[in-house]
């Protein structure tokens, strides 16, 4: 009997040795392993469903109990069939790190339509030299879901109202969505202005009293109307006063750089209960970005002048394009990116990541061939060698910084032209900054008669 207990206990033992050992690193990233409760299906994006979840790095083998997981996104989760997910931990992790959030929700990025994989990541790397308060961090990973694998994944941050993420009141803070048909959910305000719908991201459930709800719906109204009023412009009755400036122009800045098709029906902005103006970013979602989209190029256009039906911000931002303060502050502020070195910094990012990704992308692209095409509306050059994508994704950036650093300097000298529209000096020149400033004799971009830029 005691001969066939121990055999018994030797044979549950090496059973759990061969459990422990199943769980491998695949490549120089982090293996996750997710078992859903049953072997479920995740066929909800709203429904959560109990797993396990096994996380090794190296050495290192951590088993998550009591975790959640449900589908995220929008296209990427109804159209795709390497999807993405939302994680939910039993308790607060921190996956990315102690300089990052400690926190229970977390996103598994699969950035199919991006064959780079690297949109996300660089993103976070220009919020960073952009020096905005906060943006979704990356570490990508390899995926096993119920045993098979699906690919490269990135973890990232859950947009939300969190410490070391959106940094306001969970119960009193206002972080508002701006979005489209695709993304609207409840609770939701549309704005009778411009016909701008918000989603109301926080505060949540029983925090959104009905007397919060009206305070938001106030501040939309005035916000908009000081917009579109003739005091626009006015630094305290115009929509000044209403935003952090400094945020604004480093979030519209980034989005113009990254020239994310998504960017203006995507728009976050937040405060907090103590503060009068309403803070913009973080920069997200931007698979499509950087050139990404064959619903339109973005090579050489401006985010708010595309004419997209969907994106009714552009509105907005046209209306403060004809604010000189505005259109100036949009000038300095690209030119001092470049100055301190904005595209050598995305080159060397976008090298370093591809680093990153090199070995785990060669195992993605043996489950999704490289070729493949995903979305009918994501870019049609679709290749076989992974570092043409990657000469893209570089070729973007050399062309559209210098595009934009054009047509900034242009739309704001257009606009002076268009608010002194009496004036005689039909030869004035306009330097990069849109300052007035009499024909020029050194080196330099400059705009003459409104229109033609001139690269002497």
């Amino acid at each position: 009997m005691r001969h066939l207990l121990f055999s018994l206990l030797v044979s549950i033992a090496a059973a759990g040795t061969l459990s422990a050992q199943q769980y491998r690193q695949l490549t120089d990233v982090p293996t996750i392993y997710i078992e859903t409760e049953g072997g479920k299906n995740i066929v909800s994006k709203e429904d959560y469903i109990n797993c396990t979840l096994i996380y090794v790095d190296g050495e290192q083998t951590t088993r998550y109990e009591n975790t959640q997981i449900r589908g995220r996104g929008n296209s990427s989760w109804w159209s795709s069939e390497k999807k993405p997910y939302r994680i939910k931990f039993e308790k607060k992790q921190e996956l990315l790190g102690s300089g990052f959030a400690k926190a229970k929700s977390w996103t598994l990025l699969a950035n199919h339509g991006d064959k780079t994989m690297i949109r996300n990541a660089l993103t976070y790397d220009l919020g960073r030299f952009l020096g905005m308060k906060f943006c979704p961090a990356a570490k990508f990973t390899d995926l096993y879901l119920n045993g098979e694998y699906r690919g490269t994944f990135q973890i990232s941050d859950q947009v939300q109202v969190h410490k070391k993420r959106v940094d306001i009141s969970e119960e009193d803070g206002w972080f508002l969505e701006v979005v489209n048909e695709n993304s609207k959910e409840e609770p939701l305000i549309t704005s009778t202005r411009y016909g701008i719908m918000y989603n109301i991201k926080n505060p949540e459930d029983e925090y959104l009293t009905v007397n919060k709800r009206i305070a938001i719906g106030q501040w939309i109204q005035r916000f908009e109307e000081a917009v579109a009023s003739d005091d626009f412009k006015d630094p305290q009755k115009g929509y000044r006063a209403f935003v952090d400036e400094e945020d604004l122009i480093n979030w519209y800045v980034g989005a113009e750089i990254t020239g994310n098709i998504d960017a203006l029906y995507s728009i976050y902005m937040y405060k907090d209960a103590n503060e009068e103006k309403m803070h913009f970013g973080p920069l997200w979602d931007l698979d499509l970005g950087y050139d990404n989209s064959s619903e339109k190029s973005l090579m050489r256009q401006m985010e708010a002048y595309l004419g997209l039906w969907n994106r009714p911000f552009e509105k907005v931002l046209q209306r403060m394009w004809q604010d000189p303060w505005f259109a100036n502050a949009c000038c300095q502020r690209l030119n001092q990116l470049i100055d301190n070195g904005l595209q050598q910094y995305l080159i060397s990012h976008i090298d370093s990541l591809r680093t990153v990704v090199w070995q785990t992308k060669t195992e993605n692209y043996k489950r999704w061939p490289i070729d493949q095409v995903v979305y009918s509306w994501a870019k049609k050059a679709y290749y076989k060698d992974y570092d043409l994508y990657i000469r893209d994704l570089k070729d973007f950036v050399n062309i559209h910084i210098p595009y934009l650093q054009q047509a900034f300097a242009q739309r704001y000298a257009t606009g002076i032209a268009e608010a002194t529209a009496d004036t005689k000096e039909d030869g004035m020149w306009y330097d990069i900054n849109g300052q007035g400033t009499n024909k020029p004799t050194k080196k330099g971009i400059y705009i003459h008669n409104q229109q033609k830029i001139i690269a002497k």
